[in-house]
């Protein structure tokens, strides 16, 4: 701080800032990297003092984006107190930071979204944003062109998520039932956005209801069942929506039981494997993968669709490429779940329950992870790992010298990426509590040399020397 008041007592602000107007790239640049230095140890209140203010309202509106980045972020120092967020909410700099959303430059577009989101999480924030004035400018942003509609819905839509008490705010403006309109658009991609933003809307149940009152969850339900493959605008939208019941089921703060009860989502996805288009195949069972990455999840899938588990495995054992690569993943998902907090230990059941129908182990496993698609042979190595975690799994490996000495072996893999995962994966086997128990005297102190040795050890060969003649 004394330094950066002794540099600015020598050589005024105002005389940096004046350089700027030499429109000089690299000088601008440079200015910018000084000015930002200095100003570093200020506070918002040294930032906004009568001989500076004026310095940083030509930095907020700028047309230059070193310029003007480096003056929204001399603006996030209000953030540290409710009195500075307000005070700045009050002031002509909260506009600029409004207008900056429509900057040609995403990057400083995006810092200006940033401040108005962290802005939100207060009371004061959460007033001003949703206000009329505020509510009128936005309406403007929305018909500048697609990119800052689209920027400025997301800005909405990830404050309205903050809370219930956000969105109920949000929804009473009247913006959110504008955005619903995006998805009845004729524009593909604009559609597209849209779905892929509903992700943030669902995050509450305020917006969870908002979504079913709207009647939107029926009708993106109802396209799961459109066969029309042939129709590339199906098929995108139909995979956006299978993306977003993926997440939803992903969010254990969904009550995504209900939602799929109430309007058969598990059965339409399950409908939805028998497809022959590979792009929707891949989606919906990397969802699935998402839907069963939790205890909860994995629950609904075995009690409600245990058909759905077996089609995988059908796939699984006609598949190649792409589609054979998120099936190991979402496998990997599956069997992954983990609740060794819980006395009952559920999820050792249901993942046994699942790994029984996989019967590649350990043999075809291996085979696939020998494989040189990278793809595939990563996955394969997150489903070992995922096995590594229950004790049923440190049973069937301890158990098997097949895998034993594979995994312990150096030589199959000779890629660094595969060392770290067989490393991962011996790692998880010996963090086991019961692994002493289980790999017993021959494998447990192998698998702890292999660890102190690290992933990438390299045993020495022996050379034989020939005397030169």
């Amino acid at each position: 701080m004394e330094q950066s008041r002794e540099i600015l007592s020598t050589a005024p602000l105002g005389l940096f800032y004046h350089g700027l107007s030499l429109e000089e790239e690299n000088l601008t640049n440079v200015l910018c990297e000084v000015i930002n230095k200095l100003l570093g140890p200020f506070s918002y209140t040294d930032i906004v003092s009568p001989e500076n203010k004026p310095l940083l309202t030509e930095g907020l509106t700028h047309y230059n984006t070193q310029i003007r980045l480096l003056s929204v972020q001399q603006v996030f120092k209000c953030l540290i107190s409710n009195d500075l967020i307000q005070s700045m909410l009050n002031s002509d700099i909260y506009m600029h930071i409004l207008t900056t959303l429509a900057f040609q430059d995403t990057k400083t577009a995006q810092k200006a979204s940033e401040l108005l989101y962290k802005t939100a999480f207060t009371e004061p924030g959460q007033e001003v944003i949703f206000n009329s004035t505020t509510c009128a400018i936005f309406k403007q942003l929305l018909r500048v062109n697609e990119t800052v509609k689209f920027r400025i819905y997301d800005l909405l839509i990830r404050i309205s998520s903050i809370s219930d008490h956000a969105f109920e705010l949000c929804e009473a403006t009247g913006l959110l039932h504008e955005f619903l309109s995006e998805l009845k658009s004729d524009d593909l991609l604009v559609k597209i956005n849209a779905i892929e933003l509903l992700n943030e809307v669902a995050a509450t149940s305020a917006g969870l209801s908002f979504l079913e009152k709207a009647n939107l969850v029926d009708g993106m339900a109802a396209i799961l069942d459109n066969e029309d493959e042939a129709d590339v605008a199906v098929v995108l939208v139909k995979c956006s929506i299978i993306k977003f019941v993926g997440n939803l089921g992903e969010n254990t703060q969904v009550p995504f039981k209900q939602l799929s009860e109430q309007y058969d989502i598990l059965d339409r996805m399950e409908r939805i494997m028998d497809t022959d288009n590979d792009e929707i195949l891949i989606v919906t069972i990397s969802s699935i993968g998402l839907i069963g990455s939790h205890l909860a999840g994995l629950d609904l899938l075995l009690s409600k669709n245990p058909t759905m588990i077996s089609k995988l495995f059908n796939h699984y054992h006609s598949s190649i490429g792409p589609v054979k690569a998120v099936i190991l993943q979402t496998l990997s998902k599956l069997i992954g779940v983990s609740d060794r907090d819980e006395p009952m230990n559920e999820s050792d059941k249901l993942t046994l329950m699942v790994f029984k129908q996989y019967h590649g182990f350990p043999t075809r496993l291996i085979a696939e992870a020998k494989q040189p698609d990278d793809d595939i042979r990563t996955a394969c190595f997150a489903l070992m790992q995922s096995i590594a975690f229950h004790e049923w799994g440190l049973e069937y490996m301890s158990q098997s010298n097949e895998f034993m000495q594979y995994i312990l072996d150096r030589t199959t893999e000779r890629m660094q990426q595969g060392q770290l995962w067989k490393f991962t994966v011996i790692q998880t086997l010996t963090n086991h509590p019961t692994a002493k128990e289980l790999l017993g005297n021959e494998y447990y102190p192998q698998c702890q040399m292999y660890i102190r040795q690290g992933p990438y050890y390299k045993p020495l060969e022996a050379t034989v020397a020939f005397e030169s003649s």
